[in-house]
């Protein structure tokens, strides 16, 4: 794939095309992650999650080419989808008198809730996403006993105890922490720049 393409705001333009089931194919790949998370973030019942995200997919299939950057964020937009998806699923589960005790007790958690604090939530599950898709890519690039290090650090557990843990010189944890501290916050700019229209 060319540099030209490396930001999603390109990959979101090439995947408003009907024409081109390959940038189709790398959106899903990058998106569809999120959305299994942030429908875990909402709590909606587990054994919904597949229906919805095939929904959701498919809104956003339809409507992709409705959305305009200028507007505002992708995710912003996304989560808007993906709610209104939830709700909507939720409704017509409803109507059609087969939503279970747990789905009417989402339904009218939903229902009831502030769109705030859904945007909230998916602030706070991007958030988490594209952390996750960093921590990823650091662990392609650092030993096990580094990206140790880095977690165990991020867990504010002390240097001192890493070192006795893993075997390490207090110097070698510093070390180690600082390198992969410093990719990690690269591969987080680069995740957002990727993903963020």
């Amino acid at each position: 794939m060319s540099k030209d393409w490396n930001t999603k705001e390109s990959l979101i333009l090439r995947a408003k095309s009907a024409d081109d089931a390959q940038a189709w194919e790398e959106f899903v790949k990058y998106y569809e992650r999120f959305i299994f998370h942030l429908l875990h973030q909402m709590d909606v019942p587990s054994n919904d999650f597949d229906d919805l995200v095939q929904n959701v997919l498919l809104r956003l299939w339809k409507s992709l080419a409705s959305y305009d950057p200028g507007k505002g964020r992708f995710r912003t937009w996304l989560g808007v989808v993906v709610r209104n998806a939830v709700v909507d699923h939720f409704a017509e589960t409803r109507r059609r008198g087969k939503l279970m005790e747990q789905g009417q007790a989402f339904f009218q958690m939903l229902n009831e809730t502030p769109s705030s604090e859904i945007e909230q939530r998916i602030e706070s599950e991007w958030a988490r996403y594209v952390t996750d898709l960093a921590l990823e890519r650091i662990r392609k690039v650092f030993s096990r006993e580094a990206v140790a290090v880095f977690t165990m650090s991020l867990n504010e557990k002390p240097v001192k105890e890493i070192a006795e843990e893993l075997n390490l010189m207090v110097d070698s944890v510093y070390t180690l922490k600082s390198r992969v501290k410093a990719r990690f916050i690269r591969e987080v700019k680069a995740v957002m720049n990727e993903l963020e229209a």
